[in-house]
This record gives C-alpha cells, structure tokens and sequence, in this order.
C-alpha cells in the first residue's frame, strides 16, 4: 500500500477549481488507475488534507495527528503547498503574517519533519498574481482584508524552492510566466488557480509522483 498525503492551504483544498482542485484531480487520476478499465486494483491511498487559510505553522501542528490516525505500513509520500498565507500582510499592508527569517524558520522544520515522516515529500509552488484584485483582498471566511503582492510571491517561494533543494527534496512549479498565468490560469478572485490552473499544476506534480509510485 502507497499512501500519498496532500497537505497545505486553499490551493490543496481546491479553491478556484470548479471540477475540483489539483489535489482532487490528483486522486481522481490515482483512482481511475485502480479501478478503471484494466486497472492496477487497491494499491494507493489519497487524502487531501488542504485547508483555507492554513499557515506552515497549522500544518506543522496537525499532520502529526493526521498521520496517527490515517498512516499504515507502507511507503508514505508527501506533498505540500503551503507558505502562501505566511507571505501575506493582515487587516493592513505592513502587518505581515512572517518575515522572511520567520518563514526560513518554520519552513525548514516543516521539511525536516515531513522529511523523516515521509519515504519521498514533493513541494508545490503557487502561481501569480492579480495585485489590482488581491491588494487588498476582502476575506470571504473572516470579512477582513488582506495584502498579497507578487513581490513578496517571489521572495518567499524562492526561499521555499532553496530550503528544498537544501534537503534533496522534488520542487514542482507552475512552469509558465506570470503573463500566461494570469491570461489563462487564474481565477477570478486573482489569488487562486482557475480549474485549467488546477488542471495544469495537477499535471506536472503526477510527473514526478507517477516516477515514486513504480520505485
């Protein structure tokens, strides 16, 4: 049995994906290869742990737990997206959830135990975004507003791509410029990948998942 446990903030969860988001797609994929025509029968295991608004520090605290209850014998594999909410400002443009040094932190811990909980971790960068829609942005879960800016994007996944390669472990980005992305897979909100967004990142994660899963 091959677990995979998909971890992470509203881009897991599926925000943005009118057919599911990547993680969803992900699982789909996995289930028609066990049971659709001519398919490989129980072999895997995919939960989508992604919820709205976690931070590193959220998902620090409770893949431990999920791990106790949901974990079995077998091989483990990881797959994290998260850090976007650490990068954001709250309620005003200055006040920022994490510095840069704060995130290094926190997201060197997270690796370090996903690391030694997991056979193989795979981490997934985020897309661009639409400032004139997300600067600020009015919080559909809290009603207070936040600040998400392309620059601060840049600099935090840059580190999160860095502390990977650090540790050996697989980055998969979006794989096309910010003018692409924005034309054609973001969704409305200008925060979230629209479903070709969702459709796109679930393609080049499967890539290097699919060489994990005959290892």
């Amino acid at each position: 049995m091959i677990q995979v446990f998909i971890i992470g903030s509203s881009s897991v969860y599926g925000v943005g994906g009118k057919n599911g988001g990547w993680a969803d797609l992900i699982k789909q994929a996995l289930h028609n290869k066990m049971y659709g025509e001519n398919g490989v029968g129980e072999k895997y295991e995919i939960y989508n742990f992604g919820k709205s608004g976690a931070t590193i520090d959220f998902v620090l605290k409770s893949f431990p737990r999920q791990l106790e209850q949901y974990g079995r014998d077998g091989k483990i594999i990881t797959i994290v997206n998260v850090g976007g909410n650490n990068a954001k400002a709250e309620d005003r443009p200055d006040n920022f959830v994490s510095t840069i040094e704060e995130y290094s932190k926190e997201m060197s811990e997270l690796l370090k135990m996903l690391k030694e909980k997991s056979d193989h971790v795979i981490a997934v960068g985020g897309g661009f975004y639409d400032e004139s829609k997300t600067n600020p942005k009015p919080s559909p879960l809290t009603g207070g507003k936040s600040y998400h800016t392309n620059k601060r994007r840049e600099e935090f996944q840059n580190r999160f791509k860095e502390l990977c390669e650090e540790r050996g472990i697989t980055f998969v980005g979006v794989g096309v410029d910010e003018k692409e992305w924005k034309q054609e897979f973001l969704f409305k909100d200008g925060l979230h990948p629209n479903q070709l967004g969702h459709e796109l990142i679930c393609k080049n994660v499967l890539e290097e998942l699919e060489k994990l899963l005959i290892s």
